[in-house]
């Protein structure tokens, strides 16, 4: 027995003893980082259950518990996510030998391709991501600082030396020219100005497509609220528009235009923020340009869209002027 099924059995002991259900079947999802992921069949219906992975969280889970909390107020409120179930009052439960997971319920949506999000889907993006935004406006706390800041642009361009380096020597031009055009970008680029525009809030904080499901016609659910912190709102924003519309390097502006109107249902979104939430994103993960995350399919798109800013960092104004 390896260690995914010993970690398995484990977790479906637990549920057995805790929930009393019967565990039937249980179906591994292949997707996301590190964490082990199950659709389980039981005697009640289906459930979704994570393990944790120790060595990610290593740090502990009591942010994890915090955001599982707010997913399940959320729902209980109507915005689209799962419900999380608790047992004595706790998000996260432990087997008797350390092993952490959780347990939801299972949406019915289906994933989507990026670029391929239809209209309809990109506006009800938008309308529950304003929603929940609103949401988290109203009810959740204002901290007195951020939990994740901004590199400094030292830091930023150290990195891109390192990565220079690493991707001269695979010889990668495409790459290469990505990294000399982001240099020349944060040489002018003020950072400072970009901090005191943006808007600090909470934000689920990794709306890529990977983390949403859809029916054909609408969003069916947010997932992996893991990640939720106090930062700066915009970065969902620009996430989940780069992810939606954005195809064979080039941006589906009638998609992103659904996407804004829905968002504007609940928050005001002008071109400026949208501009900036955009460049929020692109210094935030603009050094994953490398080499070493070529062949990886999640990041290599996400290289993409950083390339695809890169190019058009003078025209972004005019391209989202929407």
């Amino acid at each position: 027995m390896d260690i995914t099924e010993r970690v398995r059995d484990e977790i479906i002991k637990d549920v057995e003893l805790k929930f009393g259900m019967k565990i039937q079947n249980a179906i591994p999802i292949n997707l996301g980082y590190a964490n082990l992921k199950w659709i389980m069949e039981t005697n009640i219906g289906p459930i979704f259950v994570k393990q944790y992975d120790k060595v990610r969280y290593r740090r502990g889970l009591d942010g994890v518990e915090l955001a599982l909390n707010y997913q399940n107020k959320m729902h209980s409120e109507g915005i689209p996510c799962q419900p999380v179930i608790e047992f004595k009052g706790i998000c996260i439960h432990t087997t008797s030998t350390g092993e952490s997971y959780m347990i939801s319920g299972v949406s019915k949506g289906k994933l989507v391709e990026p670029g391929e999000i239809n209209n309809d889907q990109m506006h009800s993006l938008g309308e529950a991501t304003g929603r929940m935004h609103k949401w988290m406006q109203i009810n959740m706390p204002r901290l007195p600082i951020l939990q994740w800041e901004l590199p400094s642009k030292e830091k930023k361009l150290e990195d891109l030396r390192i990565n220079y380096i690493e991707t001269q020597q695979a010889n990668n031009q495409k790459y290469l020219t990505a990294i000399e055009e982001q240099e020349k970008i944060l040489g002018s680029f003020d950072l400072e100005n970009l901090k005191s525009c943006c808007v600090q809030g909470w934000a689920h904080w990794d709306m890529h497509l990977d983390n949403l499901l859809f029916y054909n016609d609408g969003l069916a659910d947010i997932l992996d609220f893991d990640r939720l912190h106090y930062v700066y709102m915009e970065f969902d924003i620009s996430r989940a528009i780069l992810s939606g519309a954005m195809r064979r390097n080039e941006i589906n502006l009638e998609a992103t235009r659904s996407y804004i109107e829905g968002y504007r249902n609940h928050i005001e979104l002008l071109p400026e923020q949208l501009v900036r939430s955009v460049k929020l994103t692109w210094y935030k993960e603009f050094s994953w340009v490398t080499e070493k995350f070529r062949d990886d399919k999640a990041m290599s798109r996400f290289i993409d869209e950083m390339i695809w800013i890169g190019k058009e960092w003078d025209n972004l104004e005019d391209i989202f002027n929407v």
